[in-house]
């Protein structure tokens, strides 16, 4: 079972999250009301997990986050938050959140986020991945752009490219609400032939409660 330290300014957050992380069998090994010291208390408790919020009174959850990753890249960090601003929820991910809860936490959104840290830490780690802007194999680019996440299609439509986008997308739908926007590198292209390309992966991210559009 997993080590815990709790960064949560709000106690009664507190209390409940660590009541929770107990029922789920982990123990609670730390708690912060800030981050401040998070990066000395990580060096001398070395949890297996740290949740934090971003919104905190005395200090910035997402910079301590940055300071986190830079001194411990391997760190597990869960983000639990009241925000549901989507450039909030990409930046912590992109910065190296492994999974992201927006309150109330429940007992079902918990497990299900350590589930996804210790049964699939790979698969974690390559949805982290999904969030840098420069796509590795330079087929497409994802901006996000006031909250709206559009994806640059760089390639011609192929088998490969709509594989690529169909995993970049399946990164991207642990974000609530989630609005998408398809951008083609050929502005003459026929809108009608790239919909029907792209109609099961547009249709997947309805499913999911997301909106998404296409722009030429």
């Amino acid at each position: 079972m997993a080590k815990i330290l709790i960064v949560e300014d709000n106690i009664v957050v507190r209390k409940d999250l660590k009541k929770i992380i107990e029922s789920l069998g982990h123990t609670v090994i730390g708690e912060l009301e800030d981050s401040n010291n998070l990066v000395n208390l990580y060096q001398k408790l070395q949890p297996d997990i740290i949740t934090l919020d971003l919104v905190l009174k005395k200090s910035n959850g997402l910079d301590a986050l940055k300071k986190l990753k830079k001194n411990f890249p391997d760190s597990k960090v869960i983000i639990i938050s009241v925000t549901n601003n989507k450039k909030e929820i990409f930046d912590a991910l992109n910065f190296g959140a492994d999974y992201f809860i927006i309150k109330p936490i429940t007992e079902e959104k918990l497990r299900k986020a350590l589930n996804k840290i210790f049964i699939s830490p790979n698969k974690v780690s390559k949805i982290r991945n999904l969030y840098k802007k420069q796509d590795e194999e330079d087929i497409v680019e994802v901006y996000n752009i006031d909250g709206v996440l559009k994806i640059y299609i760089k390639k011609p439509i192929s088998g490969r490219v709509l594989e690529k986008i169909n995993k970049v997308v399946d990164g991207l739908l642990i974000i609530k609400p989630l609005k998408i926007v398809f951008t083609y590198f050929d502005n003459e292209h026929n809108i009608f032939a790239l919909k029907k390309s792209l109609n099961d992966i547009m249709l997947k991210i309805k499913r999911h409660g997301g909106d998404v559009d296409i722009e030429i």
